[in-house]
């Protein structure tokens, strides 16, 4: 018996229950930790997920336009409903946020520094916003819960305490379906392109590393094919691309480029061969404008290309002979429907013209450092003598610009077309008979002006985009050496309608504005 009681005393395997039952305390207490932390975590989230989605909502409403504060404000509170499983504070299931009197009127923000929801003109949320133009990013933080512990006090604590969340966003503006024209303004840029309204712009490719006022390119990185289908296609189909910030520059590539935009004249250099990136615009797929009215002329037959003489025997569009051609020079008087051709001289065919002051003709180069920007003085009396002759000009043409011009040709349907002769000017397309779409005018670019351009180096330097501007395709790219000034085709002509944002007025490019997290 006692040798029994012995064995059962000294037997070591026994001890482990005093350990377990010593430890049980500790680790019931980790256990415990562990839960109520991972409850608190969960809040957090909770909370921080709600802020997210309440911010994105408020920013989708940031628009510039009146009451964008108040629909903010609206959105961020009523868009998104979430709730929270883990706060146990007798609040409910709801993430709350405080209806914070921020707006108080369309034009005015009050900016409080308690408030739950508050905008900001800097993405740093440093700059309060003063109005509904400048209220770029939004602030918005969640009311506070509190998650009590469930198992054991967390360095003495019995709840996580007041936990908020807040999330900063902004909306983002993406241009998608055309890579965009990009320009270099004149040296020490333009502070107001709406007072340039009805000013040529010679826009020459850029073909070397630096880039000079009036060159052109693209944003973004783009290859032939792209830069062609881009220019050309109605609806390309392109990956959207962020505007805010430095963008990527490419030089302007002329003949793809030219060839493409060409297709807005009714003009289709283009191989129908496979694999060729504009192959489809001989179907429907690049309609010309509705009125494509140029300097070039066209026999009764098939061709839709061009060809460098009028006597080289096919009919694609051309050039007439020299001395039919329009070429400007000085003229007396103030009238602005004034003529400024040669006396006696004949225009067999005349589309919108350059200004003056960018035909070596005239006499007179245009004012300012930058030869490539003109001075609006067109020859309205002239265009209108040779596509309007019997016809009264309306009281206020003299002060039209060239795409008013053009506008109201085709409003009156008084599209310049010759009934008569072997090669005839013809301003309704003959080539394509699609109708392109009403909303997107054919000949209007929204054009990307270059902010930095003085500092480019081939495409190695991020773009800063100053401004974006619309402006009207006053001619095709084919070479006219008779204009001078160094004309050989790689260039187009634009004139200033007036400055716009991605998508505006004239939507040539597709625009879309999506919310974005800040932090």
């Amino acid at each position: 018996m006692n040798r029994r009681l012995f064995r059962i005393w000294s037997d070591k395997q026994a001890a482990v229950a005093p350990t377990v039952a010593l430890s049980l305390f500790a680790l019931i207490g980790v256990g415990g930790i562990a839960f109520d932390y991972a409850h608190m975590a969960g809040l957090d989230t909770e909370l921080q997920n709600a802020a997210d989605q309440a911010a994105l909502a408020a920013a989708s409403q940031l628009d510039g336009e009146s009451a964008a504060c108040s629909r903010a404000v609206a959105a961020a509170r009523l868009l998104v409903t979430n709730q929270t499983v883990m706060a146990n504070d007798s609040g409910g299931l709801a993430v709350t946020i405080a209806d914070s009197n921020v707006c108080t009127s369309d034009t005015v923000i009050t900016d409080n520094p308690d408030a739950s929801i508050r905008f900001f003109q800097d993405k740093l949320a440093t700059v309060p916003a003063t109005t509904m133009a400048d209220a770029n990013f939004v602030q918005v933080a969640v009311d506070t819960r509190r998650a009590n512990y469930a198992l054991t006090p967390v360095v003495g604590a019995l709840s996580s305490g007041d936990m908020r969340a807040q999330a900063v966003a902004g909306l983002g503006t993406a241009i998608c379906k055309v890579p965009p024209l990009m320009i270099c303004p004149p040296t020490g840029g333009v502070s107001d392109w709406n007072a340039l309204r009805g000013h040529g712009i010679r826009a020459v490719s850029n073909s070397g590393p630096n880039w000079a006022p009036g060159d052109f390119g693209y944003i973004g990185p783009q290859d032939a094919n792209s830069t062609q289908i881009g220019l050309a296609f109605q609806n390309p189909v392109f990956q959207c691309q962020q505007i805010e910030g430095p963008q990527s520059v490419s030089s302007g590539a002329p003949t793809p480029a030219i060839v493409a935009i060409n297709t807005r004249f009714d003009i289709y250099d283009i191989s129908n061969g496979a694999g060729v990136a504009l192959a489809p615009c001989l179907g429907s797929a690049c309609p010309p404008a509705l009125n494509v009215t140029k300097d070039l002329v066209k026999t009764s037959g098939s061709g839709c290309g061009t060809r460098t003489s009028h006597n080289n025997g096919n009919d694609a569009w051309h050039l007439v002979p020299a001395a039919n051609r329009f070429r400007p020079v000085q003229a007396a008087g103030a009238d602005p429907m004034r003529q400024f051709q040669t006396a006696g001289q004949t225009i067999q065919a005349m589309g919108l013209p350059r200004d003056n002051c960018h035909y070596t003709s005239y006499g007179s180069t245009c004012p300012g450092a930058n030869p490539r920007f003109g001075d609006g003085v067109w020859a309205r009396g002239d265009y209108w003598a040779k596509n309007h002759a019997g016809v009264t000009p309306p009281a206020d043409a003299a002060t039209w610009t060239r795409y008013e011009t053009y506008l109201w040709e085709i409003t009156n349907n008084s599209i310049p077309n010759d009934t008569t002769g072997t090669d005839r000017q013809r301003g309704s397309p003959v080539c394509n008979a699609t109708v392109p779409d009403p909303s997107r005018d054919r000949r209007v670019l929204q054009v990307a002006v270059g902010g930095n351009c003085g500092s480019l180096h081939g495409a190695s330097t991020p773009v800063q985009i100053g401004a974006w501007v619309d402006m009207f395709l006053v001619e095709p790219g084919v070479a006219n050496p008779g204009r001078g000034n160094g004309d050989s085709g790689n260039e187009i002509y634009l004139e200033v309608i007036g400055e716009v944002t991605p998508g505006g007025n004239a939507a040539q490019i597709i625009r879309r504005d999506s919310p974005y997290l800040v932090r």
